[in-house]
C-alpha cells in the first residue's frame, strides 16, 4: 500500500475506534445533515445556472437564425431589385426593335432583326420575365394601362383591342404595365 493510502486508512480506523457518546453522534449527524443541505443548495444553484445558460444559448441560437433569415431575404430582395433595374433598361431596346420592324421592308434586315429580338427574348426568359398577355383579354388595371377607349362591337366591350406597348412581369412583380386601348 502507498503511504497516502496507509495514512487515510489509519485516520478512518482512528475515527471508528474513537468512542462516541449519544450526543456526539447526534452532533455529527446534524453536522453532516447541514453539509448535505449546503451541498444540495449548491447543486440547486448550479442547476439553476446551467438552466439559465441553456436558455441564453437557445435565445442566441434563435436570434442568429432570425438574423440569417433576414439577411438572406435582404440579399434576395437586393438581387431581384438589381435584376428589375437592369431589365427595365433592356425593355426600351425591345420597343425600339418592334418599331424598327414595322418600318423595315428588306427581308434580310428583318431576319437579322428577328434574331436580335429572339436573343433579347431568351435573355428575358432566362430571368423568368414573362410578357403580360393583353390583346383580346378583359382589361385589368393591375396589368394594363389604358390610354384610350375605342367603340367596338358588344362582345369586345371592356376588352383590350390594341396593344401600344408590351407589358412585362417578373413573377408577381410588374416591370411595366401593358399600354393598351380598351373597347367601349
Amino acid at each position: 500500500m502507498s503511504g497516502k493510502k496507509k495514512t487515510q486508512v489509519k485516520e478512518e480506523t482512528e475515527i471508528l475506534d474513537t468512542p462516541v457518546g449519544g450526543d456526539d453522534v447526534q452532533r455529527e449527524i446534524e453536522r453532516l445533515s447541514a453539509e448535505l443541505d449546503k451541498a444540495h443548495e449548491a447543486a440547486d444553484k448550479q442547476k439553476a445556472r446551467a438552466d439559465e445558460m441553456t436558455l441564453q444559448a437557445q435565445r442566441l441560437q434563435a436570434e442568429f437564425d432570425n438574423y440569417r433569415k433576414r439577411t438572406n431575404e435582404t440579399n434576395k430582395k437586393v438581387r431581384q431589385d438589381g435584376i428589375v433595374e437592369a431589365l427595365s433598361k433592356i425593355l426600351p431596346v425591345l420597343d425600339a426593335l418592334e418599331q424598327a420592324r414595322a418600318m423595315i421592308t428588306d427581308e434580310k434586315t428583318l431576319d437579322g432583326l428577328g434574331i436580335i429580338e429572339r436573343q433579347l427574348g431568351d435573355l428575358l426568359s432566362s430571368f423568368c420575365v414573362e410578357k403580360i398577355e393583353a390583346l383580346g383579354l378583359t382589361f385589368d388595371p393591375n396589368l394594363h394601362n389604358a390610354v384610350m377607349e375605342e367603340d367596338v362591337p358588344e362582345d369586345q366591350k371592356g376588352k383590350v383591342v390594341k396593344v401600344y406597348q408590351q407589358g412585362y412581369k417578373l413573377g408577381d412583380r410588374i416591370l411595366r404595365h401593358a399600354v393598351v386601348i380598351v373597347g367601349k
